[in-house]
């Protein structure tokens, strides 16, 4: 591929355009000459452009099947695990449809506008609305640790439903300009805009900041809150078991009489789960902070380098779809043993539910 083409990069990146250089020939020298490194730097972003998702979809779209199926078969649905199995779906979505356009875009087939304008809605609504069914979890997480006696009244699944459709709607209503300013370029086969430079401005900032800079800050509060809040109850914790001990209370009268270990499960899987994601987006949220004030020269080794982090950033971001299963195997004992158990063909030995 040569260094100096358009390179489209799939939904939820922004188009990435190489420089087109004329050359002025003065004998057998070129006017302008790419640096020494800047064709390897280019090829190795390329390449890793043109297979990774191949990589996410390999390791993603059975973890996340494995979770729908071991969830449905430990029967027992509550708000979490709701949110659980519908993040494993949409996370799916997001693989899938970003895996196909992005196949559609490199064989130049022609999908005709209203393919493009699809793709782009399902694509980018499909990326934030995952990313937003955890921050979702987190908040309700967060209100279970504070409120772990109140949890079963302010949060069911009824209620879980709602704020999952009141989401999804105003993700969708964000998106919808795509619906008409994107129509498919037949001369150079791929999907473009077609509409003011204000309004791809911010549908550039509203993708970015929905699918990415806000819930990565609430997530990263929410985090830093959870672990306030449990320092907090185990210091309430160990005073009342201390006053249990010296007034010899009898376990069935003690003060702390709700099973907790359900609970304590939950909130490290989900904890663990919001802490990986908040990791691997946080290089793409560093990088567009920084993007406008990285002033590189065109066909420098620090452009090729700057497209190359480019490129990274949205390889970590991507395998955020991918790696909720793993996390819950091993941070979810419950989990990990309905798996084990549902991968033996063997029942497990008590009743466990998340």
């Amino acid at each position: 591929m040569s260094d100096f083409e358009t390179y489209k990069q799939s939904i939820g990146n922004e188009t990435v355009v190489l420089p087109t250089v004329e050359t002025i020939a003065l004998g057998n020298q070129s006017a302008i000459t790419p640096e020494s490194d800047y064709q390897k730097i280019i090829d190795v972003a390329f390449f890793l452009g043109k297979y990774y998702l191949w990589v996410v979809f390999a390791v993603g779209f059975p973890g996340n099947l494995s979770t729908i199926i071991t969830i449905i078969r430990m029967r027992s649905l509550g708000s979490f695990t709701l949110y659980v199995v519908i993040l494993a779906v949409v996370d799916n979505l997001a693989i899938g449809v970003k895996l196909l356009f992005y196949q559609i875009l490199e064989n130049k087939v022609n999908i005709a506008t209203s393919g493009c304008r699809i793709f782009y809605f399902l694509g980018n609504f499909m990326v934030s609305y995952a990313n937003w069914v955890l921050v979702i979890m987190a908040v309700e997480r967060l209100v279970a640790v504070k409120y772990p006696l109140k949890i079963q009244k302010l949060m069911n699944c009824r209620r879980s439903m709602l704020a999952l459709s009141i989401v999804g709607s105003v993700i969708a209503g964000v998106y919808l300009p795509l619906l008409w300013t994107v129509y498919f370029n037949e001369e150079n086969r791929f999907c473009d805009y077609d509409g003011s430079a204000q309004l791809l401005s911010f549908l550039q900032w509203a993708n970015i900041s929905i699918s990415a800079f806000i819930p990565f800050t609430v997530l990263t509060v929410c985090n830093l809150l959870i672990v306030r809040v449990l320092k907090e109850s185990f210091r309430v914790r160990h005073a009342l078991r201390s006053m249990q001990q010296t007034v010899a209370l009898k376990p069935k009268a003690s003060f702390y009489k709700y099973d907790v270990s359900v609970q304590r499960q939950v909130t490290i899987m989900l904890f663990t789960t919001t802490l990986v994601f908040v990791l691997l987006m946080f290089p793409l949220c560093a990088f567009k902070v920084v993007d406008k004030h990285w002033k590189v020269r065109n066909l420098s080794n620090e452009y090729a380098a700057k497209y190359l982090v480019n490129q990274l950033s949205y390889i970590l971001c991507d395998s955020t779809h991918a790696v909720n299963f793993y996390l819950y195997f091993l941070s979810a004992r419950k989990f990990r043993s309905h798996f084990l158990a549902m991968s033996s063909c063997a029942t497990p030995t008590r009743a466990a539910s998340l």
